[in-house]
């Protein structure tokens, strides 16, 4: 992952996966959640899913289509939660990489996506984030 292999218009995805007990209930117990409607069990098998667990898709993305280098770092992050995610629901990311820019000596990237019901279509979560990349010596560029 390199500023010369970033592009604004590049398409990242889709990748899918499925919402598992497993992935809820261990974000649930470190979150604290304690409301009914999270908690995944037998009288609950289609619990929603907290709002944030899928906040780190956009790394499963970049992964998918980058590979090597050393990450990056935060710079901002915005979602819009549209519908809850459900246990047991397929889901689908996809992304755009909007802007791409140098500022202050550094590169930064901002990277647009939402989660989709991988059934119906029906939008769950929309997101961007903006990184700063960084170098191989792990600072920012």
């Amino acid at each position: 992952m390199r500023p010369e292999n970033l592009h604004e218009g590049m398409r990242l995805g889709p990748i899918h996966y499925l919402v598992t007990p497993e992935q809820a209930r261990a974000f649930s117990q470190v979150v604290g959640a304690t409301s009914p409607e999270f908690i995944v069990d037998a009288r609950n098998p289609g619990a929603i899913v907290s709002p944030t667990m899928r906040l780190q898709d956009y790394a499963l993305l970049i992964a998918a289509h980058l590979k090597g280098g050393t990450g990056g770092v935060h710079a901002k992050h915005w979602c819009e939660f549209h519908e809850p995610m459900r246990v047991g629901q397929a889901v689908k990311t996809e992304g755009t990489i909007t802007a791409v820019y140098h500022k202050r000596g550094k590169f930064y990237f901002t990277l647009e996506y939402e989660s989709r019901d991988a059934v119906t279509d029906q939008l769950l979560v929309r997101q961007a984030i903006t990184s700063v990349l960084l170098n191989d010596k792990g600072e920012m560029r």
